[in-house]
């Protein structure tokens, strides 16, 4: 009798449903029973609504740690697939469960114990994989094919003002999926329209619908965001048009929690496809045409007048602030001229109170104080000493000098190859002799700009490391506001601000020194450590030379 371990994965929440953890369980359970081995309480392993794409579930890695503890001696699977849908995490699993000493056990796949069966398991595996990924596939072109003939859904989940539902493919009852109009959540849908139409903003639309209790589309939250109203307005479904594979999922690019350990899909973001891929679904009409079109008008409009994006108003690190509360820090102009990167809070919470009361910071100063600090890091003499060094160990001339030298052997071994067809008697001797022409105009080529690039080499003078220093400080100094935006975009990863203290993170090239550097002075202190073949840098600035920004 061994002590066993069982782990059970279902994907879906619809999986869920249907209760299949307790089917694979009731099946497994059997198997353990008949095999004499004991199932130990703590080691009943779950991970429900897991896609088996991720290898990081929390109960697959409770059982992988219990493992290296030794605390069972037999795992069992309903199949290899719910280990991990992946091929490789199967045997990064399998592998780590053999060097613990542990047996595992799928009911639905070949268990090897020789060389031979455990090549055989690994190959079924492959083939689950493959099949899945077709099946998958199919199922796709399967839909959208059926959508292009018949003009119906299939398997959707509803925008706000509408109720699916779904196909019935046989029997009395059978029909095509189609949309039907929610008559409550329809009458918010046009009165919004009718709300932008009139001018009326999005920020008061907020207020107006938190103001009738009306909840927004998922319920997550109290009120509505500005980018579901957004998302609402500019929608063609709502006047009739619908567009079927519009769009894709594809892996998340910027989760809101990186440092989030566990996630159950890969696939958090939406890529819009090429609109000739779109097909069009004819659905009820929420709102009209001329409604619609009056919408997208005002929309226009508004971004016109709207100050925020008024090219006026530069912010030179917008999109890199963040407040202290850990919300973005945006840029707002305010009707004096003066403007401020104030924290989301107000906004992502309006119309309810604000959580975050920082104070607006002053933009002009704020930038100002940044870029001063940011200029003088990459101006430090050593920085710049090294860089001078670098470029002139490797010249663009000796790069290129370098390239043709290349081309050259390239050309010499090709002419090698032609030769010995020719004395094969695999070529022709006229079709010889072109070939021949073609390649010594091309080496002639060659040759006139390698003699070209080494008289310049030779005349070239050398600059010398303080003309390089001088030239790099005055480079510096003369920067548009582009160009100093762009060096920031490079440089800096994120910056955390308060009215009291800025702290600016960064990225910068190794200095010369290895050692761990400290340069003070009287107004700000760098801490810099080495990252790889990066330095990184925290930027600590506690005393304004200027005038603090005004309370927002």
């Amino acid at each position: 009798m061994k002590k066993a371990a069982i782990y059970m994965r279902v994907s879906t929440a619809h999986q869920e449903e249907e209760q299949t953890i307790e089917n694979q369980k009731m099946e497994i359970l059997e198997r353990v029973q008949k095999d004499g081995n004991i199932l130990l309480a703590d080691c009943e392993y779950k991970d429900e609504g897991w896609s088996g794409a991720i290898i990081e579930r929390p109960d697959l890695d409770r059982m992988r740690a219990d493992a290296r503890e030794a605390k069972f001696e037999v795992l069992y699977v309903y199949d290899r697939g719910r280990l991990s849908r992946k091929f490789v995490h199967q045997e990064i699993i399998l592998d780590e469960l053999r060097e613990c000493g542990i047996e595992c056990i799928s009911l639905h796949d070949i268990n090897g114990q020789t060389t031979e069966e455990i090549l055989m398991g690994s190959v079924m595996g492959i083939f689950h994989e493959y099949e899945r990924v077709k099946i998958t596939e199919r199922m796709r072109i399967g839909k959208v094919r059926k959508v292009r003939e018949n003009k119906k859904l299939l398997g959707y989940q509803p925008k706000y003002g509408y109720d699916y539902f779904p196909r019935i493919k046989s029997g009395p009852d059978a029909r095509d999926g189609y949309f039907e109009i929610n008559k409550q959540q329809a009458k918010v849908v046009k009165q919004v329209f009718e709300w932008i139409a009139a001018g009326v903003s999005k920020h008061e639309v907020k207020r107006k619908l938190f103001k009738m209790g009306v909840p927004p589309p998922k319920g997550k939250r109290d009120q509505w965001s500005g980018g579901t109203l957004d998302r609402m307005v500019r929608n063609t479904t709502y006047m009739g048009d619908h567009y079927y594979n519009k769009s894709e999922s594809v892996p998340t690019k910027n989760p809101r929690n990186p440092e989030q350990k566990y996630r159950k899909i890969t696939k958090g973001s939406r890529k819009r496809r090429p609109k000739e891929e779109w097909f069009h679904v004819e659905v009820p009409a929420i709102v009209s045409p001329d409604l619609f079109h009056k919408v997208q008008v005002q929309l226009e409009k508004n971004k016109r007048v709207n100050t925020r994006n008024n090219s006026v108003n530069k912010y030179l690190v917008a999109g890199l602030v963040e407040c202290a509360c850990g919300k973005a820090r945006t840029g707002d102009p305010v009707s004096n001229g003066s403007s401020y990167y104030r924290c989301t809070d107000r906004l992502s919470k309006y119309p309810l109170a604000r959580e975050c009361h920082e104070a607006g910071i002053n933009v002009p100063v704020f930038d100002a104080l940044v870029w001063r600090n940011i200029k003088e890091l990459l101006l430090n003499p050593n920085l710049v000493v090294e860089k001078a060094k670098r470029r002139q160990a490797t010249s663009p001339l000796q790069n290129q000098l370098k390239m043709l030298t290349t081309k050259l052997k390239k050309l010499d071994d090709e002419q090698h190859r032609y030769d010995k067809a020719y004395g094969q008697g695999v070529m022709s001797e006229r079709r010889y002799k072109d070939v021949m022409y073609e390649l010594n105009d091309k080496r002639e080529a060659l040759v006139a700009e390698v003699s070209a690039l080494e008289d310049e080499m030779v005349n070239q003078k050398p600059v010398t490391l303080e003309q390089y220093l001088d030239g790099t400080i005055n480079r510096v100094e003369n920067l548009s506001f582009t160009e100093k935006k762009a060096i920031i975009r490079k440089v800096v990863t994120k910056i955390v601000a308060t009215k009291q203290e800025v702290r600016v993170w960064g990225r910068i090239p190794l200095l010369a020194t290895p050692e761990i550097e400290t340069i003070n002075n009287n107004e700000n202190s760098i801490f810099a450590t080495h990252l790889l073949n990066e330095r990184k840098v925290g930027l600590n600035v506690s005393n304004w030379d200027c005038w603090l920004a005004k309370c927002g």
